[in-house]
């Protein structure tokens, strides 16, 4: 047996038992957060240290294999010159060597190929990382491919400046070959995106076709593969000419071709395909162009905007006065820059890490919580009892005014692939959760993170978009003086581009503040 052969055995056999185990647990979720992401970073470098381990013993071993069998020849090419095998035999060393070889040799390497120890020591490494970490499976690359896709969706980027590494102008070191930007389409298809899986299968198509290290054979396969994935999304998009075409040109390279069936099968279909072209919502024009960092131009006068320092907030702030950035006013919105150190941020991280993240969900009636694609990032909850949490608790109270006796503990959420919270409110308004005691009056964001392109907060009903500031703190109100609900307070967080979005909400409710916040004589709602 060739080397060449021996080492694709063996890489067969590799992949093999990984597929094997892949079934034997899968965390939760990977995409929804850069942090669990992290893991499996660390998953995969130990996968391959393990199985470069495993192909060095298996190599190791079928060298000796080698060996062996190349003596065995010799020995019979030996025995072959000779005019019969008795002549051989007749030889008391020769038949001395024989029965020795079936005695111990054949069975030494018998024993081996058997038991094959750096298969069941690489079965274990596996199957130790699918129990400690896990593996992903096809939701977790469906939901990566749903983030390439709502990225492209925001921002307007193409698929084949992303196939390229270009992400919003910026080069990456990432370009993508043809099978990666195959595998998006077939996704995108699977997801009923026909039009953004047809733009990715024709980047493939076209890096197919220029790849000089595909030979003829498969080059042709796998456009035809191409082409019948495009003509079934052209026909879902209502072009079923330019699906026949597509067809026809694969059968006319290789007439037995399964696309043939395809083709019967769209034919029969034809009459009664359903159009499922989807609408945006009203609220989409304001968001995405929100997202991209382009506000409209503002009407009338109205006091201005400014920055200033705050001493006298409290007492806290009379040496390191509070810096405060409005950036609305009527609802009031500010930022206040500075709040946290970064050896603070590093203390909420070493809580956060103690507890287990987990998908976050969208508040429903009697405080359900329910996983959508609206909201893509992962949370846990930290309330106030270490050091770094009755600190958070103090700067909070001082700032805003409020009663932490009002408090939810805060929530610390990290957004992975392409992570978002479309526009949405904070307040309930209605079948608020049993264990509130009013709703939740404010809002107090810190951002626990710099993100290197996208991730904006914004506020589509008030023409506000805010990038993330490592450090700094956003503070408004949900509620009117009145505890009427304010939808003007309406935002969203927009799916981070390139970088890891990490924040920390702190919501207070009104049922402590009477005498903090109390009402006008007239209603403000």
């Amino acid at each position: 047996m060739s080397h060449r052969v021996w080492c694709c055995l063996s890489l067969w056999l590799c992949l093999w038992l990984v597929l094997s185990l892949l079934t034997i647990r899968a965390r939760a979720e990977f995409y929804s957060s850069v942090d669990s992401m992290q893991d499996l970073g660390q998953l995969e470098l130990e996968l391959l240290n393990a199985t470069r381990s495993y192909l060095k013993a298996q190599q190791q071993e079928i060298n000796l294999f080698r060996k062996f069998v190349e003596q065995l020849k010799q020995e019979h090419d030996m025995a072959m010159d000779l005019t019969n095998l008795d002549d051989y035999l007749g030889h008391p060393l020769h038949a001395f060597r024989l029965i020795k070889r079936l005695v111990y040799d054949w069975d030494a390497l018998h024993a081996p190929l058997v038991e094959n120890k750096p298969r069941e020591e690489y079965r274990q490494v596996v199957d130790n990382l699918s129990k400690e970490v896990g593996f992903p499976d096809l939701s977790e690359l469906q939901g990566a491919v749903k983030g390439v896709a709502r990225l492209q969706r925001v921002y307007n980027f193409t698929a084949s400046d992303l196939a390229d590494g270009i992400i919003n102008g910026f080069f990456y070191d990432s370009a993508m070959d043809w099978r990666e930007c195959y595998e998006i389409g077939v996704q995108l298809f699977d997801l009923g995106e026909h039009q953004r899986s047809l733009e990715w299968l024709q980047v493939a198509f076209n890096l197919l076709r220029t790849n000089p290290e595909m030979d003829g054979d498969d080059n042709s396969h796998f456009m035809a593969d191409i082409r019948e994935y495009a003509a079934l999304a052209n026909f879902e998009l209502g072009n079923p000419k330019r699906a026949g075409r597509l067809l026809e040109k694969v059968l006319q390279a290789e007439p037995t071709h399964p696309a043939q069936l395809i083709r019967n099968y769209l034919d029969h279909r034809e009459g009664s395909r359903i159009d499922q072209q989807k609408r945006d919502p009203s609220w989409f024009s304001n968001y995405t162009r929100l997202c991209q960092g382009r506000a409209l131009p503002e009407r009338g006068g109205g006091s201005p905007l400014r920055c200033f320092l705050d001493g006298k907030r409290h007492a806290y702030f009379t040496l390191a006065p509070l810096q405060v950035e409005q950036v609305h006013l009527e609802p009031d919105i500010n930022v206040y820059h500075g709040i946290l150190t970064l050896d603070q941020i590093d203390s909420i991280f070493v809580e956060a890490d103690k507890l287990q993240m987990t998908r976050s969900g969208v508040a429903g009636a009697g405080g359900t919580r329910t996983v959508l694609d609206l909201r893509v990032s992962q949370q846990t909850w930290l309330d106030y009892e270490s050091p770094i949490m009755k600190s958070i608790a103090r700067l909070v109270a001082y700032i805003s005014g409020f009663d932490m006796a009002g408090a939810e503990p805060m929530q610390v959420a990290n957004y992975g692939v392409g992570g978002q919270y479309e526009p949405h409110p904070d307040y309930f308004e209605v079948n608020l959760p049993t264990d509130f005691k009013g709703d939740r009056i404010s809002t107090s964001m810190f951002y626990l993170s710099d993100v290197e392109q996208g991730g904006y907060t914004v506020f589509t009903k008030l023409n506000v978009f805010l990038p993330p500031i490592k450090g700094a703190l956003v503070m408004w109100h949900n509620l009117h003086r009145s505890l009427d609900v304010d939808p003007r307070t309406y935002h969203a967080g927009c799916p981070v581009i390139v970088g890891s979005k990490r924040i920390g909400n702190i919501w207070m409710h009104s049922g402590h503040q009477e005498f903090r916040r109390p009402c006008n004589l007239t209603s403000d709602s």
